[in-house]
């Protein structure tokens, strides 16, 4: 996060661009002044050199800002794009992925996650994982088995996430080797062909916006798994309290310990429902 300091203001801004421009004059018509010794011709030719450069300028930074708005686009539409197969149903989010894939190879799907590329059929899976997990192994194997069910010639499992070194060797030992693809390749291929538009960036930027959940953070701190954790904190205040004397070490003792209570009780309405 970036404070008023970090920032110029619009005056400074604009006094910089033209103390800028003003230098870059000067050392066109200072260029050619040295080759003619003429003012008056130094000055026409480095106006025109200086009109030049800033032209050349000038479509540089379109172009570099249509780059970047172009990569933008795609990254949010892939991100869009990979939490929305999250949330579907197992079968279509394989169906989804297999009319990604047949656009973006050329092939053509055939129905049921299956895919027509090259003459081979293609049985298209979706491992859906959390982004930061990994597929495992099993969903490698739960592919290939779909795949001789089905009596496809080949088999493609895509990752919302990654894969684990065990699901890479999994693959790599099947006959034939399945096909493994990410979710950083599933989505810069979701966003090339789906980039976002201005609303769902607009969207997504107030999905980002929100810091975090009181509700969700009182839960982390009254998990049940953390209750032991809460009674070594409050173990540990104790013997300081005891050997420096300190008030506030003390009340941290007893905070810990009033967090320790609360975690437990709610295990036990966990372990009621």
């Amino acid at each position: 996060m970036e404070s008023p300091f970090d920032t110029k203001n619009k005056f400074a801004a604009r006094v910089d661009r033209i103390a800028l421009r003003a230098a870059l004059f000067l050392l066109c018509a200072g260029y050619f002044y040295v080759l003619f010794r003429r003012a008056a011709l130094s000055l026409a030719a480095g106006a025109a050199l200086f009109s030049l450069l800033l032209l050349s300028l000038a479509l540089f930074e379109r172009s570099t800002l249509s780059h970047r708005d172009r990569l933008l686009r795609e990254r949010i539409g892939g991100a869009i794009v990979l939490d929305e197969l999250l949330l579907l149903p197992g079968a279509q989010a394989s169906q989804a992925v297999c009319l990604l894939l047949s656009g973006a190879l050329g092939g053509q799907a055939i129905g049921d996650a299956h895919m027509l590329c090259e003459g081979e059929t293609w049985l298209v899976r979706c491992a859906q994982c959390m982004q930061g997990s990994s597929a495992s192994e099993g969903d490698v194997l739960a592919a290939h088995r779909a795949r001789v069910e089905s009596g496809a010639d080949r088999c493609a499992l895509a990752s919302l996430g990654g894969f684990s070194p065990e699901a890479v060797r999994a693959a790599e030992w099947m006959d034939p080797p399945v096909r493994l693809i990410s979710g950083r390749q599933l989505a810069r291929l979701a966003g090339s062909r789906h980039p976002a538009t201005d609303e769902e960036i607009a969207r997504h930027a107030r999905q980002k916006r929100v810091p975090f959940s009181w509700r969700r953070i009182l839960a982390l701190a009254l998990s049940p798994a953390k209750t032991k954790r809460h009674l070594a904190c409050a173990a540990l205040l104790a013997l300081l309290y005891l050997l420096l004397g300190s008030f506030i070490t003390l009340l941290c003792a007893l905070l810990s310990l009033t967090l320790a209570i609360l975690s437990h009780q709610e295990g036990r309405k966990r372990f009621r429902l």
